[in-house]
């Protein structure tokens, strides 16, 4: 989404020139032109830094290709832009249901693995791939590929075996891991898709096309390299040292004060609904109007009746709705846009319309309570408003959201002349504020970044290291046994700071205690952190590595399998829903007894001593 107009004469340059490729760019197609042409099937994977115009690239790639080409990817308003393209575009989720004929609640359920071993894991995987039966597909491109359960990536790698299909795996290593672990699979969809990947391209795209300026683009630079340093791919644990070293690049945006005409990103919905209620303090504390609008549901009589929230949670109960602010505004057809709010209307002093202007264009609509679609609001807020009723799952409110993000709902954003918060208290990954920042265009977009933890911490470790010259330990204050005001002189006199030096420092040898919210003014080498990057190895990649080196054992598989396997792994059947270990114990039992799993078994055995001996 771009979430709105620019004034940067790069920028507009873009705009003017958006429906040609840049050269590198066009190399790349070519490249992968060549590859499609040359091979029945086969996988391409695209990892390169956010913002080097993957997507683009991608959907351009699609397009020429026309229904023969499936374009899947993470955000539901993403997909609905790439779609007015005619391009046939899904999100991970409406992908499984249709093509393999899931209900929306099986198919959140489709990878949750019941499978007692990696070769059960497989073969659950194989017995889903016969029920893959589109002849229309030639390309599926996944963008993102961090995002969805490892077992997805693994089995649209079997049905390309089965259908003769090409896969394109599109992301970057450093973006956010998925959401559901496999327990095959502890680590980053990288180290799989790098197994199975013929082509594999990395380097041909190495500037970002989404960045302006030269600055942010060293800091954006830097904070990768630290980010790869620490961990080849997937999550970073947002340890100290690494956010000690995202204060130094960004030193100044943290001593700002809070806005709340900004746009604001953080990990979780409830830290959002918090800045919601800071928000409705700030309106208070000014004198400023504002409405919290219920949302509605049709009760059993057909009558309207707002929902009345008595549970706490981590979303909103209403939406708060004040003249002046911006919102985000979701038509039927999942398109996002920026509007203001330019003025709540009343009738019999309720609310009955909302005049709002777009951003993009200044056209001014006039918007009423609607009912909300699949596009509208996430499942899990619709279920959670929906707790205590059930005989509708109907809800009605004006299609709005507030000026928020999650930094999952930031993946893929370009975020336009808008001034920027970004909430690290609560990150518990580094790449969650990475993919945040690789939103921004200018370093000037970037209006704040909020650390309510260990600022003070900071700014000490800071003295320590350039007034000081101490670069061998980390320090972190406890704010009960410290004078804030007398460390924060530092900001200002960047001298000799003679409380800091006073400071009574202890010693910790490990860096979980040093994690830990501190009773005590702590200190720890950081040598201590110095991480070197191990090789990884799981059992689904090891059973990747099968599949690749053994596709005439996957396809034969693949005919073996009777029909009546399918009781065994189908998810909408037994497997999810048996309670009774026994009867889950038979079941498991009946698989074992299918020639087909014997002989993926015994296949796979013979290859892993082959390889282990080598």
């Amino acid at each position: 989404m771009d979430l709105n107009k620019s004034k940067c004469s790069k920028c507009a340059a873009e705009k003017e020139d958006y429906k040609q490729l840049s050269q590198q760019q066009k190399t790349v197609y070519e490249d992968i032109s060549k590859f499609l042409k040359a091979k029945k099937n086969g996988v391409i994977v695209i990892d390169t830094l956010s913002g080097t115009g993957k997507t683009f690239l991608l959907s351009t790639l699609a397009r020429s290709y026309s229904r023969s080409a499936k374009f899947v990817i993470f955000r539901k308003d993403q997909a609905s832009r790439i779609s007015l393209n005619n391009i046939d575009t899904y999100t991970y989720i409406s992908f499984v249901m249709h093509y393999f004929s899931l209900t929306y609640k099986h198919a959140i359920r489709m990878f949750r693995t019941n499978s007692l071993d990696n070769v059960a894991e497989l073969y659950n995987l194989i017995v889903y791939s016969k029920k893959f039966v589109d002849n229309t597909s030639k390309i599926i491109v996944l963008d993102i590929y961090t995002i969805p359960p490892p077992s997805l990536l693994i089995l649209l790698y079997i049905v390309s075996l089965k259908n003769q299909l090409h896969l394109i795996f599109a992301g970057s290593s450093v973006q956010l891991e998925t959401i559901h672990k496999s327990p095959f699979h502890d680590e980053s969809n990288f180290f799989i898709i790098q197994i199975m990947g013929d082509l594999i391209i990395n380097n041909k795209l190495p500037k970002s096309i989404r960045i302006c300026d030269s600055v942010l683009e060293y800091k954006m630079s830097r904070f990768s390299q630290i980010l790869k340093q620490y961990k080849t791919a997937g999550n970073v644990p947002f340890h100290y040292n690494i956010r000690y070293a995202l204060y130094c690049l960004f030193r100044s945006k943290y001593f700002v004060e809070e806005r709340f005409d900004t746009i604001y990103i953080a990990q979780t919905h409830k830290i959002i609904k918090n800045r919601m209620h800071r928000f409705i303090q700030y309106l208070k504390s000014n004198g400023k109007r504002y409405v919290e609008s219920p949302f509605y549901y049709v009760d059993k009589h057909g009558v309207n009746m707002p929902i009345s929230i008595t549970h706490s949670g981590k979303f909103l109960p209403n939406l708060l709705l004040v003249e002046g602010y911006k919102y985000i505004h979701i038509n039927k057809r999942g398109i996002h846009n920026v509007v203001h709010l330019e003025k709540i209307v009343y009738e019999n002093n309720e609310v009955c319309s909302l005049k709002i202007r777009f951003v993009t264009d200044n056209r001014v609509e006039n918007i009423l309570r609607d009912k909300l679609n699949y596009y509208q609001i996430l499942p899990a807020y619709r279920t959670w408003l929906l707790t205590n009723i059930v005989h509708t799952d109907e809800l009605w409110q004006f299609p709005l959201r507030p000026y928020t993000l999650t930094y999952h709902a930031a993946l893929g954003q370009t975020i336009n002349q808008e001034e920027v918060e970004f909430d690290t208290t609560n990150c518990h990954q580094a790449n969650f504020i990475y993919v945040g920042l690789c939103c921004v265009r200018h370093y000037s977009d970037i209006y704040k970044i909020h650390d309510t933890r260990d600022l003070l911490s900071y700014v000490v470790t800071d003295y320590m290291e350039n007034v000081r010259n101490d670069k061998r330990y980390y320090y972190r204050c406890s704010s009960i046994e410290v004078n804030e005001n007398k460390i924060f002189e530092y900001i200002t006199n960047n001298g000799l700071n003679k409380y800091i030096d006073s400071i009574e420092w202890r010693d910790v040898p490990d860096i979980k205690q040093f994690e830990k919210m501190p009773m005590y003014c702590l200190r720890i080498e950081r040598s201590l952190y110095e991480h070197l990057n191990k090789s990884i190895d799981t059992p689904l990649m090891k059973v990747t590595r099968f599949i690749k080196e053994n596709p005439s054992v996957i396809l034969h598989t693949i005919k073996m399998a009777p029909v009546g396997d399918f009781n065994v792994c189908d998810h909408n059947k037994d497997i999810v829903y048996v309670k009774n270990k026994k009867k889950k114990t038979k079941e498991r039992e009946k698989r074992k007894e299918s020639s087909a799993f014997d002989y993926l078994k015994n296949e796979y055995n013979r290859w892993l001593g082959e390889t282990e001996n080598v």
